[in-house]
């Protein structure tokens, strides 16, 4: 069954832009590679290095901070890391999510297609990844989150990105931690990493070894906060990139 495209959600590092923007356009490419040598009888080629961007339309909503044309514009030419993630679908967990980690700003037009309303188009330019949501929303407390089913058993690691969007309160050395098993019922769970924030914004983490086929995070500590609101991915080599 067809996902309905209203239910996707658009983050730029700490920021939720998925009510200023009506549109996005991921795009990945590979471009060929030169191989020829002195006794080809006819051009060869080979794959280069993948590329991908993330183009979106929204609306321009001012310049003030934390309006998305500002947050674009200062993640023009930057070697600051910045990370976009689009998520497809916000209905339930486990969705895919495209998410550029180093991302910047290569493009921003602004345009008037009707009276009074100011359209803008920008594309994000970055090392892409694929994974599933574990976690898109608010938690109140401790304990575990809901179990994820990945397509297959991974070997060779991966990477999470948490991107906090807002705390209630202070949080001082919160921690989620990202755990595996074999079984759906998380009999006998793996820890494979663990993320510790104090502050909105976005946090890495990189993940060695065997990702077992279920996942989930938990909550291990809010760190003296009320509540945080956050969207954590996992990509997992091999089975979701």
């Amino acid at each position: 069954m067809a996902t309905r495209a209203n239910r996707g959600r658009l983050l730029i590092d700490r920021y939720d832009f998925s009510l200023d923007t009506f549109a996005a356009t991921w795009t990945t490419t590979v471009e060929p590679l030169e191989s020829a040598n002195w006794q080809s009888t006819t051009m060869q080629y080979q794959p280069d290095a993948v590329d991908a961007s993330l183009t979106m339309t929204g609306y321009y909503t001012g310049y003030d901070a934390g309006d998305i044309y500002r947050e674009i514009y200062a993640r023009r030419n930057t070697d600051t890391t910045a990370y976009v993630a689009w998520l497809l679908d916000t209905s339930a967990l486990g969705q895919p999510v495209y998410l550029l980690q180093t991302g910047w700003a290569s493009s921003i037009t602004v345009d008037t297609p009707v009276q009074s309303l100011l359209r803008f188009d920008a594309t994000f330019d970055g090392v892409p990844y694929g994974g599933y949501t574990l976690l898109d929303g608010q938690r109140t407390a401790t304990g575990n989150g809901t179990v994820v089913t990945l397509p297959a058993t991974g070997t060779s690691g991966g990477r999470a990105f948490l991107l906090v969007r807002a705390i209630t309160g202070a949080a001082t050395n919160a921690e989620v931690h990202i755990e595996c098993d074999t079984v759906v019922g998380m009999t006998t769970p793996t820890d494979i990493g663990t993320i510790t924030f104090s502050a909105v914004g976005a946090y890495p983490l990189a993940i060695a070894g065997t990702v077992e086929p279920y996942v989930r995070i938990v909550v291990d500590d809010l760190g003296g906060a009320t509540n945080f609101t956050a969207a954590l991915i996992l990509c997992v080599n091999g089975v979701t990139m």
